[in-house]
């Protein structure tokens, strides 16, 4: 009978931790991509989801772009908390808390957002402009802990390229021709929860479009030096809150990191994003150059103290085993 009960504490245990180990993730309640269809992850190989770590799950909370085996770029907002927080770091009169990285992981190589891999991460970087009130310069970068690996999975995003004036000149006629773009991210839309990566197809608006229709409805504001805009006037056809920080893909390439919008797939109303091509400068002339020595600890799932003690009291419970079956 004894052995029995130490047979059962055994199994159970390590019940426990393998679900420390697993894959499971768990829904949270945001919207995503609406009225768009799934696609498969080698048709958007450089989308990856940040994930936030969860007891012993993972929740897909926004997307990431791959944009190097070492940088991903993300939404500010994705990475930061604003509100009544201790320890905020403040720049100008925008106030915010930056996420800890050891807090988060990155899911990639994978339609279903369940499955994939996981890497790391070492640090997170805000745009020094980040405003999070009207989610002004709404960059996020992430530094991995150590080099994605490229196959037909998993790649870097192609971002556009040339100095502020080609690029601005190169979207503004995109806007004026009602260019489609791609959103891409893993959704869950009023009707029904999706594991799986969706695709949305959306037209881009001019500027001046987008700030009329904000300032009519009373939305919110938008700048162009740094945003950019997609309105559908009569489908019901959105990103979404949790479809944050992935990309928008203009002629194949990435143009726009998903930010705001004032509800989800209302007709009539423009969804915000950040410019990729703004954030690739940002990038270039600050991110890539900051140190990654600093010590951070990775404490993953696995390193966590409750899966620690369940690994001790097996050891404890293979001791005593042995033990008692020498007697």
């Amino acid at each position: 009978m004894m052995l029995s009960l130490y047979q059962l504490f055994f199994i159970l245990t390590n019940i426990l931790f393998c679900t420390a180990l697993s894959d499971t993730n768990v829904s949270g309640p945001v919207l995503r991509i609406v009225g768009g269809h799934e696609i498969s992850i080698t048709d958007a190989p450089f989308i990856a989801s940040l994930q936030r770590k969860s007891g012993f799950t993972v929740v897909h909370i926004c997307g990431a772009i791959i944009v190097t085996k070492r940088y991903l770029l993300t939404a500010g907002h994705c990475i930061t908390f604003s509100g009544r927080r201790k320890k905020k770091r403040s720049i100008g009169k925008n106030k915010y808390e930056l996420g800890r990285s050891n807090d988060y992981v990155i899911r990639y190589g994978s339609s279903d957002v369940k499955r994939g891999y996981f890497k790391l991460i070492k640090k997170f970087f805000v745009h020094p402009d980040f405003n999070p009130s009207f989610l002004f310069n709404d960059f996020g970068a992430i530094a991995l802990a150590n080099d994605l690996e490229f196959d037909k999975k998993t790649q870097p995003a192609k971002l556009p390229d040339g100095n502020a004036t080609e690029t601005a000149a190169e979207l503004q006629k995109m806007s004026e021709t009602r260019t489609v773009c791609n959103a891409y991210g893993w959704g869950i839309s009023t009707a029904r929860s999706y594991n799986f990566l969706q695709v949305v197809s959306l037209h881009l608006t001019k500027a001046d479009t987008c700030r009329t229709i904000l300032a009519k409805r009373s939305l919110g504001i938008m700048d162009e030096d740094v945003q950019l805009c997609t309105l559908e006037e009569w489908e019901k056809k959105d990103a979404c809150q949790g479809d944050s920080g992935g990309p928008l893909s203009c002629n194949g390439v990435i143009w726009g990191i998903v930010s705001w919008g004032e509800g989800c797939a209302r007709p009539g109303n423009p969804a915000v994003f950040a410019r990729v091509d703004v954030a690739r400068r940002w990038l270039e002339e600050d991110v890539y150059h900051r140190s990654l020595d600093r010590s951070t600890q990775h404490d993953f799932s696995i390193y966590s103290p409750k899966n620690i003690t369940i690994l001790i009291l097996n050891v404890c419970f293979i001791l005593f085993l042995t033990d008692y079956l020498s007697k």
